[in-house]
Order: C-alpha cells, then sequence, then structure tokens
C-alpha cells in the first residue's frame, strides 16, 4: 500500500515510539521507513534518537537510485529499505531492529524455520545491501529476515503487520536463546565498589548481571564482538577480570591487567598499544581499538563506562545482548578483529557525535 507523505511521516514517528516502548530498539538504532509512492519512501534520519524526532526529520528517498534532497541525512540502512521495496510491490513498511533476542540468533549467521538470514556485510555498505537484496529474492514468500551480526529486517504491508512480525520474531528467538543457556547458580564474590573507578571521560558506571552475563563471566574468556552494535559501541571485545575494582579500571582504559598491585600513578603503567588518555587529557574518548566501555567482573557481572547514565544503560544492554550471542552461538565465531576494530572507529569519529549534538 501506499501511504500519503503526511500520513507516512506521522506513522514512522508513531512506529518509533511504539518501537521503543515494545523494547524493540533503543536510542538511534535501526531504522523505520513507509511507502508513499512506487518509487518513494520516506525513512528516519541517521543519528537521531527516534523520542526527538519530528515530521521534518524525516527523509523521502527514491528506491531506484537513494537519491534523496535536503540537508538531513537518510538512515545509512536506505539502501536495504530501497531493495526490499523494489522487490515486494505489496509492502508499505519496513522495520529494520537491533531487537535482543532475535540479533543474539542472527551472530549465527543461519537461517531459522520462520526467517532466512542474509549473509554479513558491514554495516550501510553496498556489499551489505546487494546480500539482504540477495536473501529477498531467493525467498519470495517470506517477509522476516535476520541480518547476520546485526538484527531483523521486516517487511509488511502496514505498520501494524510489521510490528505483529516484529513481536513475533522476537517471541520465537527468546525460545532459542532460552533453550541453549541454562539456569544455574554462580559463585559470590566480595562486594564491587564502583565509586573506586574514575575515568573522567566516562564518569558514569552501571554494573548488570543477567544469565547470559554470568555465564561469559564463568567462562573467563574475553568476549568477542558477535554483533555489530557490540562492537562499535563497547568495543572488538570484552576482558573478563576478577573481582578488583583497579583491575576494572585498567582494562576499561586499555592497560595491562597483568601487575597485580597499582603503581603510585599513571606514569608508571606501561599502556597497550596506540592507548589513549581518558583521565582528562586532550583526547577524552575510547581509543578505537585498545579502550573499551565495559568488562566482565568475575562473580559481579558487567561493569559499563559511558559520558551519561542513558550511555551506560544502553552499553549495558548492548553487553547483555552480545553475552546472549556468545552463549547461543554453536557453529560462528566473532567478528574478525580489522572488522570490529573498523566499525569501532568510524562510530566513534562520526556516529557518535551526532549523538553528542542531541544532548
Amino acid at each position: 500500500m501506499y501511504y500519503s507523505e503526511t500520513e507516512a511521516r506521522r506513522l514512522v514517528i508513531e512506529a518509533g515510539h511504539r518501537l521503543l516502548e515494545k523494547k524493540l530498539i533503543a536510542r538511534t538504532w535501526g531504522n523505520i521507513s513507509a511507502r508513499i509512492s512506487r518509487d518513494e519512501f520516506i525513512i528516519t534520519p541517521s543519528g537521531k534518537a527516534y523520542d526527538r524526532l519530528t515530521p521534518s526529520d524525516l527523509v523521502k528517498v527514491r528506491v531506484s537510485d537513494c537519491s534523496y534532497s535536503g540537508s538531513v541525512k537518510p538512515s545509512s540502512e536506505k539502501g536495504v529499505h530501497a531493495a526490499a521495496y523494489a522487490l515486494r510491490s505489496h509492502v508499505g513498511f519496513i522495520i529494520h531492529t537491533h531487537q535482543y533476542y532475535a540479533s543474539a540468533v542472527s551472530a549465527e549467521c543461519r537461517s531459522i524455520r520462520t526467517a532466512p538470514c542474509a549473509e554479513y556485510g558491514l554495516p550501510g555498505t553496498t556489499k551489505l545491501r546487494k546480500l539482504v537484496e540477495t536473501c529477498v529474492r531467493r525467498n519470495p514468500y517470506e517477509n522476516i529476515f535476520l541480518m547476520a551480526r546485526h538484527g531483523a529486517l521486516i517487511l509488511g504491508s502496514d505498520m501494524d503487520e510489521a510490528f505483529a512480525k516484529a513481536e513475533a520474531l522476537e517471541k520465537i528467538s527468546k525460545t532459542l536463546v532460552e533453550s541453549r543457556v541454562r539456569p544455574r547458580e554462580y559463585a559470590e564474590t566480595s562486594p564491587f565498589d564502583i565509586s573506586k573507578i574514575n575515568i573522567r571521560a566516562l564518569p558514569f558506571i552501571k554494573v548488570v548481571s543477567d544469565p547470559y552475563i554470568m555465564e561469559c563471566c564463568e567462562k573467563g574468556k574475553p568476549v568477542g564482538s558477535y554483533l555489530d552494535d557490540f562492537a562499535q559501541i563497547v568495543g572488538p571485545d570484552m576482558q573478563v577480570v576478577d573481582c578488583d575494582e583497579w583491575v576494572a579500571e585498567r582494562a576499561l582504559l586499555g592497560y595491562s591487567t597483568n601487575q597485580s598491585q597499582p603503581p603510585k600513578g599513571l606514569k608508571g603503567m606501561r599502556p597497550m598499544t596506540g592507548v589513549l588518555d581518558l583521565m582528562g587529557g586532550q583526547h577524552s574518548v575510547l581509543n578505537s581499538t585498545i579502550g573499551r566501555n565495559a568488562v566482565l567482573v568475575k562473580g559481579v557481572g558487567a561493569v559499563c563506562a559511558g559520558k551519561t547514565q542513558a550511555d551506560a544503560e544502553a552499553i549495558a544492554m548492548i553487553v547483555s545482548k552480545n553475552c546472549a550471542a556468545a552463549c547461543y552461538v554453536k557453529y560462528a565465531k566473532p567478528l574478525g578483529l580489522v572488522d570490529a576494530r573498523l566499525q569501532r572507529t568510524i562510530y566513534l569519529t562520526k556516529y557518535s557525535k551526532q549523538m553528542d549534538k542531541q544532548v
């Protein structure tokens, strides 16, 4: 179906609020579009929070060539939406989510009974668009798709149908993940005092634990990036350390954690290659390949550090989702280090700055 441009803009805004409410998306992650003609659709912009969007923030894009007018940039995944509209004349509404359980299942890079899986491509690239296009073309009777290591693509004739499919996928995906992670008791440790962690650039600390996080803590091995948003927002991987506030702080900063006692000052610490100054110097952001926004602490959970409380909470959710993916996968490995570092660099130098401007 085709919407009028006015209604399309209204429904995309409404859909953003509904997705946030149902926790199928968070912050600026994912994207939404509504079709207004055979060759045009309205889509969410790049790097703007859903709860702050206005109709004028949305962008009109052509299906045939992804061209648009105006100063507002459309979502970097506009090509994925355009490819789906080009192949499915009946589709009037598309939701691309990073929903929790479907994303975890997508890390396996395999189709499930209800959703074919598009092969992996870096976010926003022509390669990703072509791979999704191929998957949609090969499955003409399917309208729910996994995007490997990324999330889900939901095609609907209208907004309500797209929502129903997204919720159905999440329910099925939750069952799949929970079938591989059995609840059990974990060893208790002494209390962890977050006030002892002092990183000026990342002053907000949140500790979170759940069965997936604690399972990864118990294994004691670094957790790689199974999902794109983890690589971008947390780092290429995440260390597992003993219950020691100083060691946890070093892991967040990117310093070696093999010393048992802290030196008298940072001058005596030898950082891993390429670490930046996070203690208030001129470089007040995490290094794209060394610093991290989270560390796993044995018996405690994930210690997540952000510039704001909202950042810390978002990081906690991403860490949990990536740990769920790590627990779920049997046949896939984490992202390669080169791809993970590239995504981290792009996020810190471009995308996160767009978010900072909105604060």
